[in-house]
């Protein structure tokens, strides 16, 4: 049984890795980044695996929706997550940089040592700050090229995440699987 899993996992993942498109291909010049993410992977897709490995440490959690909360994404690292419920934004804290989740539908500027993710990449769902799965890997993507600027410059922006790399497969259990490693 353990074999046919691990079976599965392999061919589902070189399938994932031979799929992945070039933002080069012009059919994709006219999608937004999240459009373009989503394509990646499979837009089809609406629940995920989060598999994050830290300090050599594999934690797995399963989510009914394509939207991720970020503290489970950050919890075994040093960042510091806070919610400021009046202005109804959450802040990551690394390595003295900020990255800010707005929630408030109006317009937040960000200071010299901050990163504002775009509104329609997060969505606070029961009280919970998430990111859209499609989006937080393709940042990171370990597989991507670097044909798409705008990716690459969002994957420079958010360097201080300490994220080392991500990857995306498409799951034949029709889950999106998100694996993001953190520098150790």
């Amino acid at each position: 049984m353990k074999r046919a899993i691990s079976l599965l996992l392999i061919l589902t993942f070189v399938f994932n890795v031979t799929s992945i498109a070039s933002a080069k291909d012009q059919s994709t010049k006219d999608l937004t980044f999240e459009e373009r993410a989503a394509n990646m992977y499979s837009p089809l897709l609406k629940k995920s695996i989060l598999n994050v490995t830290h300090d050599n440490k594999l934690t797995t959690t399963t989510y009914q929706s394509i939207y991720i909360p970020v503290k489970d994404i950050f919890k075994s690292t040093a960042a510091i997550i806070t919610w400021d419920g009046k202005k109804k934004i959450t802040t990551i804290k690394n390595q003295g940089q900020e990255l800010i989740l707005n929630f408030s539908g109006n317009t937040v500027l960000a200071e010299q040592s901050q990163v504002v993710l775009p509104q329609e990449w997060v969505q606070l769902k029961n009280g919970v700050s998430t990111i859209n799965a499609f989006v937080l890997t393709y940042i990171f993507e370990h597989y991507a090229d670097e044909s798409d600027q705008e990716r690459v410059e969002w994957e420079e922006r958010l360097e201080f995440l300490d994220i080392k790399q991500t990857t995306g497969i498409a799951g034949v259990d029709r889950n999106m699987h998100v694996f993001v490693e953190f520098n150790d």
